[in-house]
């Protein structure tokens, strides 16, 4: 249960940056945007899980 917890959310944070990512390339024209709405979820990913940490560290002390 407790993987389900930290899953989801980043799951969610994955697609919804896929979702953008793709979108937005598709809409200039460029090529691949599938590889583009992957990256763009996985950097997504990344920012929201540095912003999270930091976040805790200053609410801890």
């Amino acid at each position: 249960m407790f993987v389900l917890v930290l899953a989801v959310p980043a799951l969610l944070v994955v697609v919804l940056g896929y979702v953008v990512g793709h979108a937005v390339w598709t809409a200039v024209g460029g090529p691949a945007p599938e590889v583009v709405g992957w990256v763009t979820g996985l950097v997504l990913l990344g920012v929201v899980t540095a912003l999270a940490w930091r976040w805790l560290r200053r609410s801890r002390g």
